[in-house]
């Protein structure tokens, strides 16, 4: 009977350690870390609420083309509470989903690099439309992926998880409308369909230009400073037309703020006032 009762004991002592060793490893990104930084990534994804165990890490450097594999030890003595990670070599599947998704991303990182040019079909004509407008990114999105199309199908599971973590590390493009004017895109997310795979990108805060190489101001932190030379028309009334929706205060003695080429500096001034004068 108590042989019994001891081998039941056993068995319940021993569900813990059989959870650990079922659960599926931990991947994270740790894009173009050392041999030691990885290490410490590994280690801090192992947090004290786990538990005294044994757990898989796999550390993912997508721009260094690696993938890293941890044996992290979580261990407890009294309140002492101590985790360290040794390497161990990646299992093949995780491997194999690796290098798929890896040479994915360099296709989608090399493609990105021309830059697209969005036509006059295309209802999105400015850089300033974008600015602010999720609708109008997620055109120019769509028009991307036209460009630069998913390759891989559906993914799930921990293949879907290491897709996903390799394509944190950031892909930008730059896009041209039909205006003249630029901006630059971000991968932002990968959406899953049930046909594959679709990225996402939206529009990096900062990066919108006009033709003449001119920032288009996104934000009241564009005027510190600015500064902007216009060589037509249109140009300078997107100039002007969005730094009054920032209350920008223009000074120009000569009132010749129409007059081309326009050179103007913006700084901010007292309480936090936009300050623009012709230069």
């Amino acid at each position: 009977m108590r042989h019994i009762i001891f081998s039941a004991l056993a068995a319940v002592l021993l569900i813990p350690a059989a959870a650990q060793a079922a659960s599926p490893p931990q991947i994270i990104a740790c894009h173009g870390c050392s041999e030691s930084r990885a290490r410490l990534t590994a280690e801090s994804q192992v947090p004290r609420s786990w538990g005294p165990g044994v757990y898989d890490v796999y550390v993912v450097d997508a721009s260094g083309g690696k993938l890293r594999r941890y044996r992290v030890t979580s261990e407890f003595e009294g309140r002492l509470w101590e985790k360290y990670a040794m390497p161990r070599t990646p299992a093949s599947n995780y491997q194999t989903w690796f290098k798929q998704g890896y040479s994915e991303w360099l296709y989608a990182r090399n493609a990105a690099k021309p830059g697209i040019v969005l036509g006059s079909d295309i209802p999105v004509r400015s850089a300033e439309q974008v600015i602010g407008s999720a609708f109008n990114q997620m055109v120019v999105s769509e028009q991307i992926n036209r460009s630069i199309p998913a390759r891989i199908g559906s993914l799930f599971g921990a293949a879907l998880s290491m897709f996903r973590t390799i394509f944190t590390d950031s892909i930008f493009i730059e896009v041209g409308f039909a205006d003249g004017s630029t901006a630059r895109f971000i991968l932002d997310r990968i959406d899953s369909l049930s046909s594959g795979h679709m990225f996402v990108y939206v529009y990096e805060p900062g990066s919108a230009r006009d033709s003449d190489g001119n920032a288009i101001p996104d934000s009241a932190a564009a005027y510190d400073p600015y500064e902007g030379v216009f060589s037509s028309e249109y140009n300078l009334d997107l100039f002007l037309r969005r730094s009054r929706m920032y209350d920008a205060d223009f000074f120009d003695p000569l009132n010749n703020l129409e007059l081309l080429p326009a050179h103007f500096v913006c700084a901010w001034g007292d309480g936090g006032q936009i300050k623009c004068w012709r230069h």
